[in-house]
């Protein structure tokens, strides 16, 4: 954990040559999961050539890399550098809400390094954002990764104790934030939508914590506009998920996700095996219009 921590007093310009040094041997020397990024691309965007998908997946790399060096200087960045760096759009959505003492859970994707921009919206916003989080195999990675996502007095949530700590802190007035774009274990319940050209299973608790909080619903759309700097556009997806129709959320939520992967698509974790078990998918895939 010092070593990380070490590495985030380097300035961003020093991380970004270690991060480039870095995208090139992880995509021409380990070629750390260049088939499956390649596919995941390819069947995303059936309409490009082969050409167009290898200009996706090389920047592809060099995005992962850059966040996460980002999220290494998550850890020692400024407030100020911070809101240089991240522009937050309809920001206003959420203070009406919190300003009425309500909690709001907001979702994103991984598209940008998330904690930038959760430590960006505590910074405008008179409210904790907790994030919900997997615990990393590795423990020094887990420990500074926890550090960095408790600033600003965050409560880290772990994903399989989130329902309790809803209930049981369903008085404090906070923004609980989640990322559920990434593929669901395959003992969870899900649904199955068309996303991105292809059968893709979705958590379904989404929408019970939702219906568990029984708080608004925000998804938060980020993308790079330049090399360390991030535009995040907030939407409300609904007011009271209690009163909509089963699936409804999760139908808005993967919509938000596709378009923001089409508007940028070199910002999202093509190498993640999104779709490695939808050959076994029994039930029909649903579009996320329908």
């Amino acid at each position: 954990m010092s070593y990380y921590k070490a590495l985030s007093r380097l300035p961003l310009p020093v991380l970004y040559y270690f991060s480039s040094v870095f995208s090139f041997m992880l995509y021409y020397f380990l070629r750390y999961r260049r088939d499956v990024s390649f596919e995941n691309i390819r069947n995303s965007f059936p309409d490009i050539n082969k050409k167009e998908v290898l200009k996706i997946q090389k920047q592809a790399y060099r995005n992962i890399c850059d966040s996460f060096f980002e999220l290494i200087k998550s850890y020692d960045i400024s407030g100020e550098e911070l809101q240089s760096r991240v522009t937050i759009r309809n920001i206003e959505a959420i203070k009406s809400v919190l300003n009425k003492n309500q909690s709001v859970l907001l979702l994103s994707a991984h598209t940008a390094p998330t904690e930038w921009i959760a430590q960006t919206l505590h910074l405008h916003l008179d409210s904790t954002v907790d994030p919900v989080y997997k615990p990393a195999h590795s423990s020094s990675v887990d420990r500074f990764v926890f550090a960095v996502r408790s600033r600003y007095d965050a409560t880290p949530i772990p994903y399989k104790k989130l329902a309790k700590d809803i209930i049981k802190r369903k008085m404090v007035n906070r923004c609980v934030a989640m990322l559920a774009d990434l593929a669901p274990r395959r003992r969870e319940q899900t649904i199955t939508l068309k996303f991105l050209n292809q059968p893709t299973r979705f958590f379904l608790s989404i929408e019970r914590i939702a219906r568990l909080a029984n708080t608004p619903v925000f998804f938060i759309g980020i993308k790079r506009t330049a090399k360390g700097y991030y535009e995040a556009t907030v939407h409300k997806l609904c007011e009271q998920p209690g009163q909509l129709q089963d699936d409804e959320l999760i139908r808005q939520y993967a919509r938000h996700v596709e378009d923001v992967i089409k508007q940028s698509p070199a910002d999202w974790l093509w190498t993640h095996r999104r779709w490695k078990h939808s050959a076994n998918f029994s039930n029909q895939p649903q579009n996320v219009t329908a």
